[in-house]
C-alpha cells in the first residue's frame, strides 16, 4: 500500500511531536507499506528535525513557486479550481499524488477554519478531483465564519471537503462540536502526541544548566502572529507574561524557570521572543533552552519539571503525557476543546480577549495566581492515550477496508 501523508506542519516541535508518534504507530501498524510525507517547501532543512528514520517512511518537500497563492486563491473565487493546474508546480503535485493508493492528511495544525488556509484546502481538493480515498487525520477544524464572501466560500469548501473523507479523526471536542453541527461524521479524538511518551537522554549540558529538578517550565506566545491577536498591543501581550513570571517567582522563588521554544527555523521565533521577556524580567533565575531540541527531548525536560504554564498548545500536551501538573493558557479554542475532553478544564485559564479588556486581564492574572496557590494537581495521561489509540484502531480499520477495495 502506498500512502501519502499531505500538508505536514513545520518548524513547530508540537506538529513534529504529533508526527513523530503518528507515523511510527502506522509503520507498526503497516509494516510493508510505503509513506511518503509531503511538506508544503522546497526547504529541505526541516525534513531532519521531522524523520523518523524508518526505512519505509520518505520526506519530500514541495517547490510550488512564487505565485503559487494568488493562483489557487484566485480559482477559488472565480469557481474555476480546475485551471489552477495550468501553473506547472501545482501540477506537478497533482501528477505527484496520482500514484498513490490513500491520502492522509497530516496531523497538526487548524487551517481548515480560523486560519482560513486556502493552500490547505487545495491539496485536498485535488486528492477529491482524482477520486483519491482520503483520511483526515488529528487535526482541529472552525470556527467557520460567514462574515464576508470569503469566510463563506472557504466554509462551503470546507464542509464539501469534510463530507468527502473517508475517515476523520477530530483531536478536540469543540472542532467535534462544529463537525457535528455541520452533519458531518468525526471521530473525537485528542492530540497524536499521546499516542506515545518518548524516553530519550537528554544533552548532558542542558541537565548541567538546569541543575536538578526543582524548576518549572514556562512557554510564553508572542501571540501577534495569530489572526486573532494581530491587532492586540505586543506591548500589552509581553506585560502579560511578564506578570506571570512575577508571579511564579512569587509562588516558587527558589526555583529556576525554564523556556522552551516551540517553534524553530521560522519566521515565528519563540527562542528571540523568550530572550526578549528575559531581558525586560528583573528575574534572572531563567533558563532558555536552545530551539535546537527535538520534540523528545522537550517532554523528557517536561517530565521532569514541577509544573508547566504554557501559552502554547503542545507545552500542555508534553506536560499531560507526562504526568506533570500545569497551567493551560488557552489562547485558542483546540486548547479548551483538549482539556474538555479530558475533563481538566479546572487548569485552564482563557486568555481569548484579555488583552483589549482590562477587566478581563486583571482577572485572567488572578485566575493564574489562584491555580499557583491551589493544592498540587494529579495527572493521568492513560485517558489521553487510551482515547486516541481508540480512534487510531478505528482509522486502521478504514485504511484496510479502502485498500482491500
Amino acid at each position: 500500500m502506498k500512502l501519502a501523508i499531505i500538508d505536514q506542519p513545520y518548524c513547530n516541535r508540537g506538529d513534529e511531536s504529533a508526527h513523530k508518534a503518528f507515523v511510527r504507530q502506522l509503520v507498526k501498524a503497516f509494516p510493508d507499506s510505503s509513506i511518503d510525507v509531503f511538506f508544503r517547501i522546497s526547504n529541505t532543512n526541516v525534513n531532519d528535525d521531522m524523520d523518523v528514520h524508518l526505512q519505509n517512511v520518505r520526506y519530500l518537500n514541495l517547490n510550488l513557486g512564487r505565485y503559487f497563492w494568488p493562483i489557487i486563491k484566485y480559482s477559488y473565487y472565480t469557481h474555476t479550481t480546475f485551471l489552477s493546474y495550468i501553473y506547472s508546480p501545482l501540477y506537478r503535485f497533482r501528477k505527484l499524488i496520482k500514484k498513490y493508493d490513500i491520502i492522509i492528511g497530516a496531523p497538526g495544525g487548524m487551517n481548515m477554519g480560523g486560519f482560513c488556509d486556502w493552500l490547505h484546502l487545495w491539496f485536498f481538493e485535488t486528492a477529491r478531483r482524482l477520486n483519491k480515498p482520503t483520511l483526515y487525520w488529528g487535526r482541529s477544524i472552525g470556527p467557520f465564519s460567514e462574515d464576508d464572501y470569503q469566510s463563506k466560500l472557504f466554509k462551503k469548501h470546507s464542509v464539501k471537503l469534510l463530507n468527502y473523507f473517508s475517515f476523520i479523526g477530530l483531536r478536540d471536542s469543540i472542532s467535534a462540536k462544529c463537525a457535528n453541527e455541520l452533519a458531518i461524521g468525526a471521530e473525537e479524538i485528542v492530540d497524536s502526541a499521546f499516542l506515545e511518551c518518548p524516553n530519550v537522554i537528554v544533552p548532558r549540558n542542558i541537565l548541567q544548566e538546569i541543575g536538578g529538578n526543582d524548576y518549572v517550565v514556562y512557554v510564553p506566545n508572542e501571540l501577534t502572529w495569530h489572526p486573532r491577536y494581530s491587532k492586540s498591543e505586543q506591548s500589552q501581550i509581553d506585560k502579560f507574561f511578564l506578570k506571570i513570571i512575577d508571579l511564579i517567582s512569587d509562588k516558587y522563588p527558589n526555583r529556576k524557570i525554564v523556556m522552551l521554544p516551540q517553534t524553530y527555523k521560522s519566521r515565528i521565533d519563540d527562542y528571540s521572543y523568550f530572550k526578549r521577556l528575559c531581558n525586560l524580567s528583573k528575574n534572572k533565575n531563567i533558563i532558555i533552552i536552545d530551539e535546537n531540541q527535538s520534540s523528545d527531548i522537550q517532554q523528557k525536560i517536561i517530565s521532569g519539571s514541577k509544573l508547566v504554564i504554557g501559552a502554547r498548545y503542545h507545552s500542555i500536551v508534553f506536560a499531560i503525557n507526562n504526568n506533570v501538573p500545569f497551567i493551560s493558557l488557552s489562547y485558542e479554542h483546540k486548547m479548551k476543546g483538549l482539556l474538555d475532553k479530558l475533563g481538566l478544564t479546572e487548569n485552564m485559564v482563557d486568555i481569548q480577549g484579555v488583552f483589549n479588556n482590562g477587566d478581563k486581564y486583571l482577572s485572567a492574572l488572578r485566575n493564574i495566581e489562584k491555580l499557583l496557590l491551589a493544592k498540587e494537581q494529579h495527572i493521568n495521561r492513560n485517558i489521553a492515550n487510551e482515547i486516541v489509540s481508540k480512534g487510531f484502531d478505528k482509522m486502521v480499520v478504514a485504511l484496510k477496508q479502502l485498500d482491500n477495495k
